[in-house]
């Protein structure tokens, strides 16, 4: 049976900028913002919700003690400095915010030992403009298709109809040569890749000879290049995949060949294909590189943003929020990349890329990028590949916005995450954080080793 002071063992302490103060009486406003639009012969008007109303505290305080003014100056001190701070209130909780211009402070005769104060606290929100952008993955995607095009027009000046059966053969041996590069890098990073790069090898006396043209082999590469089964993975896959073929696109085994005005015309002839082909493998892997950055999982959106935010936190107390704990006790939780936590009712969630990741794959695609504007003679593929390295590094940036930057940080002790969340985050709430981005078996026993955490 409840009795008459459980709601008294309730009430907060007040205090504003950490200076306590006592509360006699208090008013608080709270609403949405709407606007009526009434039209001529329309009996019904339309309203517009403009989202939800300030929050405003009327808070009539006294100090009281025969050091009533020494805490008078600490609160008039803690109510002229500038910014917003903390509100204690004794119903609500914490509440972050501003006093609302002046504050009454009243003096008497009659009440010796205190005094009277009078102010006004509303919520101090945050600093926020609308702001425009563009859908980056799309753009990224035409760039890919625009590079793609590009390599195609570039190879259609290649044709192997007319030369000799010898050389015809020394161009197919170097070609299958610059595709075991390929099969020799994938051999343990994606079997997809592998084997379907290996059945191009075999059939590249039939892709390259005539009557087939050399937009089949940059078709018959672009297919092989998406049989890898890891671009179908998760976003640590997609990123080994992205930085395994940026790294061939640079290998000196797809380097160009020198052509000179002293080789023979055969020798010219069987250089330059070579060059055309080597040119297809290294820019179809630079594009489909760039494609599978746009397959990346982006950081989960937390459930519970914006407005739907209370700035007023209760303080919880044991017994009332018991039934609560138990509610959200059967709820699992989602640790985003921007370090928060969410509810969430389903179990399985696709890990995003951390900051690492993105940078490390920003810096492979235009090392590569950068390499192969060095080694193509050909203007429409030289602008394609700088078109692809604007989007691209478009694209991560607007990712890099979206999570946090991570640091390795290593226990001096075996701990439990709790523990260490305390310590390192002065949040003890946190140790989801440490124990979802690390894999961590047991949450009471954080080993000692190398664990990315968030900087902050």
């Amino acid at each position: 049976m409840a009795t008459q002071t459980d709601w008294r063992s309730r009430l907060q302490a007040a205090s504003f900028r950490g200076v306590p103060f006592s509360v006699e009486n208090d008013e608080s406003t709270f609403g949405r913002r709407v606007q009526v639009h009434e039209y001529p012969n329309r009996d019904k008007p339309y309203t517009e919700d403009l989202g939800r109303a300030t929050r405003r505290i009327q808070l009539d305080a006294y100090l009281v003690g025969d050091d009533y003014p020494e805490q008078r100056d600490r609160l008039i001190a803690a109510i002229e400095t500038a910014g917003p701070a903390t509100l204690v209130h004794p119903f609500y909780g914490e509440m972050r915010g501003s006093v609302d211009g002046t504050v009454r402070i009243i003096h008497s005769r009659e009440e010796g030992r205190m005094c009277r104060v009078s102010f006004s606290f509303v919520e101090s929100g945050e600093l926020s403009f609308p702001t425009s952008g563009i859908a980056s993955g799309q753009r990224l995607e035409s760039s890919v298709s625009f590079l793609e095009d590009a390599i195609s027009s570039a190879m259609s000046a290649l044709s192997l109809d007319g030369l000799s059966d010898f050389v015809q053969s020394e161009i197919l041996g170097e070609g299958a040569n610059m595709l075991g590069v390929i099969t020799d890098a994938f051999k343990m990073v994606d079997s997809g890749i592998d084997a379907a790069m290996r059945l191009l090898q075999g059939d590249l006396s039939v892709i390259l000879m005539p009557p087939s043209t050399a937009n089949d082999f940059v078709r018959a590469l672009q297919t092989a290049w998406r049989g890898g089964t890891r671009l179908a993975g998760d976003a640590s896959d997609l990123v080994t995949m992205i930085k395994t073929i940026s790294g061939v696109a640079i290998d000196p085994g797809l380097s160009p060949r020198g052509v000179w005005d002293s080789d023979a015309g055969t020798t010219r002839a069987r250089k330059q294909a070579v060059n055309s082909i080597g040119s297809a493998i290294r820019v179809t892997a630079i594009a489909e590189a760039a494609r599978a950055v746009t397959a990346i999982p982006a950081p989960p959106r937390v459930a519970a943003t914006g407005d739907n935010v209370s700035d007023i936190v209760n303080i919880p107390h044991p017994a009332l929020d018991a039934a609560t704990d138990a509610a959200q006790s059967t709820a699992s939780l989602t640790v985003t990349e921007s370090g928060q936590v969410a509810s969430s009712d389903t179990s399985t969630e696709t890990p995003s890329a951390t900051w690492d990741d993105l940078t490390d794959v920003r810096a492979a695609l235009n090392h590569a990028i950068d390499v192969e504007q060095l080694r193509t003679t050909n203007d429409e593929v030289f602008l394609a590949l700088s078109k692809l390295r604007t989007d691209v590094n478009r694209d991560i940036t607007q990712r890099l916005a979206q999570v946090e930057k991570t640091v390795t940080r290593t226990p001096s002790e075996p701990k439990p995450a709790i523990v260490l969340a305390a310590e390192w985050f002065d949040d003890a709430s946190r140790e989801t954080e440490i124990l979802y981005r690390n894999n961590i078996a047991h949450p009471g026993f954080v080993p000692v080793r190398a664990l990315r955490v968030p900087v902050k």
